[in-house]
């Protein structure tokens, strides 16, 4: 069992069985938006020393959202 970093509440054994690296409970992961936050950043795949910028592909940033403890 592992508390919830916002609220102070039990995690459910069925999150942390879904997502083992989680550190918020369901209802504070609705209140927030999610724990993480994505965002897309083109990869330039030309050659090197090339002045043409080609982009071809996207890579998918993954970061952890900061997380305040609830006020009670």
């Amino acid at each position: 069992m592992r508390t919830c970093q916002r609220c102070g509440n039990d995690i459910p054994a069925e999150r942390l069985e879904a997502l083992p690296d989680t550190t918020i409970c369901v209802k504070c992961s609705q209140e927030i938006g999610g724990e993480f936050v994505y965002g897309a950043v083109p990869s330039n795949i030309g050659k090197a020393g090339s002045l043409k910028k080609n982009y071809g592909e996207w890579k998918i940033i993954k970061r952890r959202r900061r997380i305040e403890p609830k006020a009670r």
